[in-house]
């Protein structure tokens, strides 16, 4: 073996073994009986989770290849809302499995060809044969299966309808607000038809239950010159600056009285000066300041008024209704408003911040998963039952496929049955028999069947209602596979010059 080659096995070894550990790392988290994780920072700050998505996100990760595992986690999550650690699990399986085609001779760019070919195959055959049409009726199914083996399992059934209804209001899961507030369990939580804003008045305000409301996307308060400009001034003409200035945001304060017919609630994106809070509140006018952009857009959806860019441009206000509430020392206001409005607000009820955290992260997986099945209405038996029935095609296609990269085909193949495995594994049961048994079921012509992680041994996952979607599945198998291919193609690892 001349240095070329030393070189170029050493660079894969090193990137192979730093993805796997990524993988082990979240391993163990895999299917509804997966284990938890406790993460803690240099500050003592702990996260407890099985979420593979956000263990992967606060891993502290320096090596290059276990960068690359990460980022397709993240573009799992971002695409699909769910299926990180399957991807990240199945990735790693395929390059172990490369390893072994190492030591019989396979070139990478075989391999690569041939895991290319293999995904191409099986998610050909998952979209053509697996797949089943959904529809709004496994909306339920889907959420449940998704939230199996996360915090919010406790509560299935009021989790999975509160997903659904509140993807069916907003219509994407994107559009759905999710907002924790200490105290309750889980089964106090209810969606909300309407915004809710995590911020208090400036100074304090009675609410009326029906009030005006008007929205600004800018600040009342003095402007900072942009220029390291020095100006002397006597007293009296330093006191001439300073109320041309207020002058003109007394101005401003004035045009949003008469805007507000008399009392209502002003929504500020920015500050607002003190003294500009003062005079509204005289003229019955509250102010909430400081909102972020998202709760702008949220109170715009549901007021059914646009956001304003000047004092100048502000439409005529709003009717809306409120209520003011407090929870664990914060007010919240609960805002809706007669207009259509397809805003909901999902309120999570946990008995700590920390609950509350979990429970949000198993929420915003179930609503990723519904509406991912709203909106194709294609979807698959869970459990991993479609991993192991693209497998099996792959072995009796494998053939077709000339020269070496059949046998990367197969070790693709092989790779695929990792997911079932290791969910039979969390669960306490053999690995190779759960395989076996699910293997044996295709062989009769049944392609749903799935690890049992309570009696142990193999179920139909579409007769229990283990349903998730089709595309989540396919994106999976397609990342997980690019990912590999990236880190096989890699000969040697290299130093950078540092960027200027």
């Amino acid at each position: 073996m001349n240095e070329s080659e030393k070189s170029r096995d050493k660079a894969q070894a090193l990137n192979i073994r730093a993805a796997k550990a990524i993988v082990e790392t979240v391993r163990s988290t895999l299917g509804p009986m997966g284990m938890d994780k406790m993460m803690v920072d240099g500050g003592g700050n702990v996260i407890v989770t099985n979420d593979g998505a956000t263990i992967l996100r606060e891993l502290d990760v320096a090596h290059p290849g276990a960068k690359m595992m990460v980022e397709i986690a993240k573009t799992q999550e971002a695409l699909c809302y769910d299926g990180t650690t399957t991807t990240v699990v199945l990735a790693g399986q395929l390059l172990s499995n490369s390893e072994m085609l190492f030591e019989k001779g396979l070139h990478p760019n075989v391999i690569c060809r041939g895991y290319h070919e293999a995904s191409q195959m099986a998610v050909d055959y998952l979209v053509r044969e697996i797949a089943m049409t959904g529809g709004e009726n496994v909306l339920h199914e889907v959420a449940k299966t998704a939230i199996t083996g996360k915090t919010v399992e406790s509560a299935t059934d009021i989790v999975s309808t509160l997903c659904v209804d509140a993807v069916l209001a907003a219509g994407d899961a994107d559009k759905v607000r999710v907002i924790s507030l200490p105290g309750g369990s889980i089964e106090d939580s209810y969606l909300f038809k309407g915004a809710i804003v995590s911020k208090d008045f400036v100074l304090d305000y009675e609410v009326d239950e029906e009030t005006n409301a008007l929205l600004l996307n800018t600040g009342l308060e003095e402007e900072k010159g942009q220029d390291n400009v020095q100006v002397q001034l006597d007293a009296a003409s330093y006191k001439e600056f300073s109320q041309a200035s207020k002058k003109g945001l007394l101005e401003q304060a004035q045009q949003i009285v008469g805007k507000m017919g008399g009392k209502g609630i002003l929504f500020v994106r920015d500050g607002v000066h003190d003294h500009v809070c003062a005079y509204l509140k005289k003229n019955n006018i509250g102010v909430v300041r400081r909102l972020p952009e998202s709760t702008l857009r949220a109170l715009s959806n549901t007021l059914g008024i646009s956001v304003s860019q000047s004092v100048e441009d502000l439409e005529d206000s709003t009717t809306i209704r409120v209520s003011r509430q407090k929870h664990n020392d914060v007010y919240y206001l609960f805002i809706v408003s007669e207009a259509e409005s397809d805003q909901s607000t999902l309120v999570l009820r946990g008995a700590t911040q920390s609950t509350l955290d979990e429970m949000e992260r198993g929420f915003d997986d179930a609503l990723g998963v519904v509406s991912l099945v709203k909106d194709n209405h294609s979807v698959v038996a869970g459990g991993g039952s479609s991993f192991v029935a693209m497998g099996s095609y792959l072995r009796n296609h494998a053939a077709t496929v000339g020269g070496r990269a059949q046998m990367a085909i197969e070790a693709f193949a092989d790779a695929l049955e990792i997911i079932p495995a290791t969910i039979a594994e969390n669960a306490g049961f053999d690995p190779l028999d759960t395989i076996l048994a699910i293997r044996h079921e295709i062989q009769n012509g049944s392609l749903q069947y799935g690890p049992d992680v309570a009696e142990g041994g193999v179920k139909d996952m579409g007769a229990e209602g283990i349903i998730e979607p089709t595309e989540l599945i396919r994106q999976a198998v397609l990342s997980s596979t690019e990912v590999t291919t990236s880190i096989l193609r890699i000969d040697d690892i290299v130093g950078r010059r540092e960027l200027e």
